[in-house]
Parts: structure tokens; sequence; C-alpha cells
């Protein structure tokens, strides 16, 4: 994005379910007094640090507005979907408190982050008991009329997917050390890490929302969608991570400076040659973060080998099968345009 250009704004339709989330999001932590549950209140965004209120809005609450999405694409019911929208939410969020603490990231959303306000073990704790509550969310769906059956089977979905984001997020740290990885390897990475949770929230909402029992081939070709959807969301992420400027509140080169070996590096990495191939391993070879010097060298060579083209065209491949598969649906009301419309924003989102 350059000069005044505003910023693609999220698809209209996350504001309608926006209050239904928030709502049920909120009443998970109703009741829970002791402070532990103050730092959920303020990762979610609904306190500041000295508990006092915040409209911080805390994310996009992308994954629970998914499920409810998918919810409505199969004509199901909102209220059988949202103990599972709520699960996600925090399942992501737990993976985003520890998150920080891995990265030792100070800032997320603009806000100092768990660990950087509570201290380290705070941070873990917390993270492992928003976990927990996700779990507690998701026993909801019996009580508000899904099947034992499907319920059991929805809480199983629910934790293959977010044992598989935990992989992801462990071969992503392995990566840091690692002198070489593959495309292929980057691409089985991020499909565990980010895109477990997304494919997860598809499939979840269409499988628990209709009154009559799960539709199994639009559920399963739904969840192909999230499937394509989060190696989308997580490919543009990592462009913005090297050249994301403003509106992500990092800075360009974020990622380089801390050598994490995300599609950028990987492609730079895999493509240098002669003598920019050997200072770009010795470069990646350096103890600790990248000086400005050394990352300015990194942009460089990803500038001459095309490197973001690269990053964006993987992208935009990935969503000409995603949107052909949408097509082919028959999805009600107006969820096909919108799940269109999200696979649109995802590859120029600019946070």
């Amino acid at each position: 994005m350059h000069g005044t250009e505003t910023p693609p704004s999220l698809p209209a339709f996350f504001s309608r379910y926006q209050s239904r989330i928030d709502e049920a999001l909120r009443a998970e932590l109703t009741g829970l007094e002791p402070e532990m549950y103050d730092i959920h209140r303020y990762y979610m965004g609904w306190q500041e640090i000295d508990g006092s209120d915040s409209n911080s809005m805390g994310g996009k609450r992308m994954r629970p507005t998914l499920a409810m999405l998918a919810a409505d694409a199969v004509g199901g019911d909102l209220e059988r979907a949202t103990p599972i929208a709520v699960a996600l939410e925090y399942v992501h969020n737990f993976s985003l408190i520890h998150d920080d603490l891995e990265d030792m990231d100070r800032v997320r959303h603009h806000r100092p982050t768990v660990w950087a306000v509570w201290g380290e073990p705070a941070a873990i704790v917390s993270g492992n008991a928003m976990l927990k509550i996700a779990d507690h969310a998701a026993w909801k769906l019996r009580s508000v009329g899904v099947e034992e059956s499907v319920a059991l089977e929805a809480e199983a979905v629910l934790t293959d997917h977010y044992l598989k984001m935990m992989e992801g997020q462990y071969l992503d740290i392995s990566f840091e050390t690692k002198e070489s990885v593959s495309v292929d390897q980057y691409l089985d990475m991020i499909e565990r890490k980010t895109g477990a949770l997304i494919e997860a929230s598809i499939y979840l909402g269409s499988l628990v929302a209709p009154e009559k029992g799960p539709d199994r081939q639009k559920a399963t070709a739904l969840k192909s969608i999230g499937y394509d959807l989060g190696r989308i969301f997580q490919i543009r992420d990592d462009v913005l991570g090297v050249w994301g400027g403003v509106e992500t509140g990092k800075p360009v080169g974020a990622d380089i400076k801390r050598k994490k070996k995300a599609l950028p590096a990987v492609h730079a990495l895999s493509n240098s040659t002669g003598p920019s191939a050997d200072r770009l391993k010795e470069i990646f070879r350096t103890e600790g973060d990248l000086n400005a010097e050394d990352v300015h060298v990194v942009l460089e060579v990803m500038e001459n080998l095309g490197t973001q083209e690269y990053c964006q065209t993987m992208a935009e491949q990935r969503w000409v099968e995603c949107k052909r598969m949408i097509e082919s649906l028959e999805l009600s009301g107006t969820t096909a345009a919108e799940f269109t419309e999200l696979g649109e924003f995802l590859l120029i989102r600019e946070s």
C-alpha cells in the first residue's frame, strides 16, 4: 500500500455476526473471579491492564465469523453454531498468548502482550487455561440442541485441528535452526499452524448448524474451501511480515530481522545463487536478531529475485481453485458471494 490509499476493509458480513459472537465470548468468562480471567478479558479486548473497561476489539474474530458464515451457507441455525464458534476463538487466542511469548513479541493489536505485562509464567498458565475454556464452550453444543453424536464428533475435530496447529507451531520454531527449508516443508507447516483452525472453523460451522443433521457432502466441500483460505491467509501474512508497514503495526523487514523462515525467506534462500546465496546463508547463521544492514541486504536479494511477486502469485493461484469450488456449490442466500468477497479480501489485506 502506498501514499494515502485506504486499506481494504473487512467484508461487510463480519458485522452481521459481531454482536452475537462478542456476547457469547463474554458470557464464557462471566462469574469467573480469579485475576487470571482478568488477563483473559484484557487479551480479548474488553478490559485495560488496570481492570477498567475497554472497547479494544482484540482482533477480527475471523474464526468464529467463518463458523457462522458456514452455518448460514448450509441453511443452518446460528444458535447451534455459537458454542463451537466461541471455542474456536478461545483456541485461537490461547495460541496467540503462547505465540507472543515464543517470539518475545511485546505488542499485539497495538497493546502490550500478556507476558510483557504479567510475566512469562502467567502467560503460560493463562494460555493453558484459555484452551480449557474453549473445551468448556464446545461442551455447550448439547445445550443448544446438537445431537450427542454430532457434538462428540465436533469436539474430536476441534481437538484434532488444534493439535495440528501446535504441530505447525513446533515446525515453525524448528525451522529457525535449520539451514534450509523447502517450499513443500513450509506449506506443510502453514497447513497445520494456520490452515488447520481456519479449515476447522468452516467445517465445524457447517457440521453442527443444520437442525436435521449434517449435510456431509456440503460440509466436506466447505472444509476444502477452508483449507485453501487458510493457506491464502498465511501466505499473505508472510508477505505482510516482510513488507507490511504501518497497517500491521510491524516495521518493514520485521520477519527478516528475526530470521523467520516464512515463505519470502524460503524462496530467497532456495533461489539465490553465487555471492548472494553465500551472503544470505551467512546472514541467516547469525546469532540473535539481524541488524539494519543485514535486513537491507536480504530485502535487496528478495527484490532482485521477485520474491514478493512469487508469494503473491502463489496465493492468487490457490484462490483460482478455491473460487471455482465456491461457485460449484449450492450455498444458501448470499453466502457464496460472501465467501468470494472473503477470499478476495484475504489476498490484499493490509493487517
